[in-house]
């Protein structure tokens, strides 16, 4: 059996979920089960409810969740039986109008946001088991949330691995040995009191695979807007081209820094297994796209050491300058615990005798961390940055790839440089104005086109 997740712009409106049909029927040997996101763009517009709730106007809050069933319900009427989906959509949607109005003119609870921002995988794969079903397909609704019991740290929830394990096979094999192909929802889960709970955003990826290293898939296929791993964001680099193989760890640093094809946890249930990733594009299932292997050969993209360059806009920079840190012991130690007390996560870090440099993402907790950082020296702080990530084949054993690389940029200001924690990647941080001019002079340079 295989794994197959359709991304928010495969479930976008009709025509995608008819083409997800046609792709599913073609697998139909294969012995699918379908993990779906919501429809494109409907998690921001659930979480934009909070705004809505905020201002303590009921009948506000009624359109607005109102405006969002309208559109399931203008796809499902134009879905071959897509209209069997709209009773239970409509009364999931009465619930959570109920939620709102309980939240009238307060802000949403971490937990209330993950239970709104959990209504559009449900809303969608009921979508699409009505599709499946008019197109002639027999499928099954599958709620994830018993099976994806995680911790209760709400909006990036860490699933109880053991668990899924355990009972994935019983809950999707009966099925799947029946003929029926199910379909069930990424993104969400729920703690073992129930309570609905979300893995972080782009965390569909990471559902499926965590249920196809549970069901030992054959494959997992992320189905997307794009024909795999590329060697730039083709919005900014029309003349991207598309990466044949990668391997998990080439695959992980793109995700991690900026390439949204794939969210950089996916990989990780899959090592221990070797089961391969499989990245598609739904507007073109002819294509070949990525395939993702632990020991994939990192080929050459013509006759350049460099294989893929991604990047990250949003991205804040703290340098703290601490003297004493000179000579000293547990410095780095005491500054790692500011940011685990704090919850945020270190993307990219530079170290001198006297100083660090590091870049988050996160900004919820700026003030505090900035707050207990300055007890261990002066802090600067400098927003509205970008990573860029140049991955490649052996770029730490190329002569002068680094002297190229920087002289290439010139004369943007590169800020921040960490190369040597891996293999593979070169990773350094500019002015956020400056990525996009980043990424196409270096892809002009190795890759000869923009």
């Amino acid at each position: 059996m295989i794994v197959a997740k359709f991304g928010g712009t495969s479930v976008a409106d009709a025509p995608a979920i008819e083409r997800l049909c046609r792709i599913v029927r073609a697998r139909a040997a294969d012995r699918p089960v379908v993990v779906v996101s919501a429809l494109a763009k409907i998690t921001d517009a659930l979480l934009a409810l909070t705004g809505v709730v905020a201002t303590g106007d009921g009948n506000a809050v009624d359109n607005a969740v109102e405006a969002l069933v309208e559109r399931h319900d203008r796809t499902a009427q134009a879905l071959p039986g897509g209209l069997a989906a709209m009773p239970a959509i409509r009364a999931d949607a009465g619930a959570l109008r109920g939620e709102l109005r309980a939240a009238l003119g307060r802000p949403l609870t971490a937990a209330e946001l993950d239970a709104v921002a959990s209504r559009g995988e449900l809303w969608s794969s009921r979508l699409v088991v009505a599709a499946l079903h008019g197109a002639g397909i027999e499928s099954a609704w599958v709620d994830i949330r018993p099976l994806m019991l995680t911790d209760s740290r709400h909006t990036r929830a860490t699933p109880r691995v053991e668990h899924l394990n355990a009972k994935a096979q019983g809950c999707f094999g009966p099925l799947l040995e029946g003929g029926r192909i199910p379909v069930t929802q990424g993104f969400i889960g729920a703690t073992a009191e129930g309570i609905p709970t979300t893995l972080g955003r782009g965390g569909s990826d990471y559902t499926a695979a965590l249920l196809g290293a549970a069901l030992q898939a054959q494959r997992v296929e992320i189905w997307t807007d794009v024909c795999g791993l590329m060697t730039a964001d083709p919005r900014i680099v029309p003349s991207a081209r598309t990466l044949a193989e990668a391997s998990y760890d080439e695959a992980a640093e793109l995700a991690t820094f900026g390439a949204k094809v794939l969210h950089p946890a996916t990989a990780v249930p899959l090592v221990r297994s070797g089961i391969p990733i499989v990245i598609l594009n739904s507007t073109e299932p002819d294509h070949p796209g990525t395939l993702i292997e632990p020991e994939a050969e990192l080929e050459r993209v013509g006759n350049s050491p460099i294989r893929s360059i991604s990047w990250k806009r949003g991205i804040t920079v703290l340098n703290i300058r601490a003297p004493r840190m000179l000579g000293a012991y547990g410095f780095l130690r005491q500054l790692f615990e500011v940011f685990e007390r704090h919850e945020v996560v270190v993307d990219v870090l530079a170290s001198s005798e006297v100083s660090v440099s590091l870049s988050i993402e996160d900004t919820v907790h700026l003030d505090k961390l900035t707050r207990d950082l300055s007890e261990l020296g002066d802090i600067r702080i400098s927003q509205r940055r970008a990573i860029v990530a140049v991955v490649g084949v052996g770029l730490h054993t190329a002569p002068g790839i680094a002297a190229r690389l920087f002289t290439t940029v010139a004369p943007i200001n590169i800020e921040v440089i960490s190369q040597g924690a891996s293999a593979t990647n070169i990773t350094f941080i500019v002015r956020e104005e400056d990525g996009p001019d980043v990424v196409r002079k270096l892809h002009q340079e190795f890759f000869g086109s923009c």
